[in-house]
Formats: structure tokens, sequence, C-alpha cells
């Protein structure tokens, strides 16, 4: 397997058709379409499902596309590696809290230091993290979690634990007084894909809120049309709730406190940062270990 082929396999899946791919690569459809069949020959597999609606991975297409998109992210990453103007990608998720709390703080300090770099941020929920981290569109996630561990081929470094809240519509059903953990499960939840657990976790086999429906939003703009007009609730750190100048929105009382929650870096854990990013996760982390020692734990 050569990288030529390689790259035409992922521009023909990314793009749907071989006519495209060709375009975006500047050669010919016969030159993708024969790159692709020795591939195929070379894999033993049909890689892609050919029709009037274009080209379509199959199965085994389908298996190939995540760690063939690592390689082809990763070789774009080369050039700016090794520049020396340090224009090197950095693609990083963030948190709502990281994006309200810390990203401002830190980001005119590394465009005055990187001027040259591209930067990328999307919203940094779990859900949308490990798919970007896992096929190299994204460097790292700075993300809020009750899990202090995620499994491999991720890694976690917990910065610092915060005080987790549920926050609702102020004429939501659970805000018209104490509510109790046992209640919330009747609700609607919005989450970014995270499960909400009842229990400490030193506390046996942590119980897990089931909500009748959980909507999973992977935006924060979407989410507060949620909480506003869908009677949902959803969890957030005490700090982010504290800051919030919705006066529709409110904290719920609850008669337990949830476990806290990990805000913490999330990378791949068989991949180096390249230094433009290496860069900005350690500017993220020496804003949060300075802006909440006074405030929160230290993990």
């Amino acid at each position: 397997m050569k990288y030529p082929q390689v790259l035409a396999f992922v521009s023909v899946a990314r793009l749907g058709s071989i006519r495209a791919a060709a375009r975006a690569m500047n050669v010919s459809q016969a030159a993708v379409t024969k790159t692709l069949r020795l591939l195929e020959e070379d894999l033993g597999v049909t890689l892609f499902s050919r029709g009037v609606g274009g080209a379509v991975p199959t199965a085994a297409g389908q298996s190939l596309l995540p760690r063939a998109t690592l390689i082809v992210e990763q070789m774009k990453l080369l050039d700016g590696d090794v520049s020396l103007d340090n224009r090197g990608r950095v693609a990083m998720g963030m948190s709502p809290m990281a994006s309200t709390c810390l990203l401002p703080f830190v980001l005119p300090d590394f465009l005055a230091q990187r001027p040259g770099a591209p930067l990328r941020i999307v919203d940094g929920a779990l859900a949308t993290v490990l798919p970007g981290l896992r096929d190299g569109t994204l460097d790292f996630g700075v993300c809020t979690t009750f899990a202090e561990s995620i499994a491999l081929p991720f890694r976690f470094d917990p910065w610092l634990r915060q005080q987790a809240v549920v926050i609702a519509h102020r004429e939501h059903p659970a805000a018209r007084g104490r509510c109790t953990l046992d209640k919330l499960t009747g609700f609607r939840w919005v989450s970014g894909g995270m499960r909400i657990s009842t229990q400490p976790p030193d506390v046996g086999v942590a119980r897990v809120i089931e909500a009748p429906q959980n909507i999973e939003s992977q935006n924060a703009a979407a989410t507060w049309a949620v909480l506003k007009h869908a009677q949902a609730i959803a969890v957030t750190t005490a700090d982010l709730a504290g800051r919030i100048i919705d006066p529709e929105i409110v904290t719920l009382d609850l008669d337990t406190p949830l476990p806290d929650m990990t805000v913490g870096l999330v990378t791949r854990s068989d991949a180096f940062l390249s230094p433009n990013a290496q860069l900005m996760a350690e500017m993220l982390k020496d804003r949060a270990m300075r802006e909440y020692r006074q405030t929160s734990h230290i993990a």
C-alpha cells in the first residue's frame, strides 16, 4: 500500500465521487480509478460501491477509513511541523468551560508567539473530540467529564475537578423546589453524549441516569435552545453556571450533590502533539491551574 493510494481512497470517501476526488487532487478520473483498483487488488477487498449516486464505502471501506484518514491528516502536518515560520496547524476541541474561561486569556499570547499558525476550534464534547482524535482531524481536546480514565487509544490528563450542577429553564418542573436525584431520571436530558452518574465512583458500581429521552448536542447554542424550549435539563460545572447571564436559566436545588466533574486534556496515546499544539495545550493548562487554584480541587 502506497500513500497516493491512501490519499485517493480518503478523497473519494470524503467527496463521494471519483470525479470530485480527481478534481480536488488535480489528476484525471482515470488516474484515481486506476489507483483505487490497485489498492483493492492489494487488499483483496472491494472498497466502494459505485453507482449513479456516486461512490459509497463498503463495509471494508468503512473499516479502513478511520486509519487511512489519520494517515492523510498526519501527512498534512509534516510541512508545518518543520517550517521555520511556525505555521503548524492547531486543531482542538474546547468544552464550554474551556472556551469561556480559558481560551480568551490564552489566545492573544498564543497568536503573538505563533502568528502564522492556522487554528481550528470545535465544540469539545467527548462525542465530538474522540472521533476527531481517532481520524487525526483534531490534535487534542480540553473536555469536562465525570470519567477520569478514557480507554485506549486515548489518554486523559486530568487538570482539575469542579463541582457539578444541573441547570434548567426557570419554569421547568424540577426548578420548583428541592429535587432528588431519583426525580431527575424522569426528565429529558441534553448532553454532549456524556452519561450522568448519580453516585461517586467510590460507592460500588456507579448508578447512571437513564432519561426517557436524551438529546445529544455538540453545539452550545443548540443546547441553550433545547434547555429553553424543550423542557430539558443539563449538567455543567458550578463555575460555568455562575457565569450564565440568562435569567431564564437556573441551577437546580439538589438534595444530594453530583460527583465532581474533571477538566483535562484528551489526546491520542499513540501520537505526539506538534510544537504549536503542544504550546497551546501547555498555555491552556497553565491558565487553568492559575485561574482555579483557589476554587477547585487540583486533579
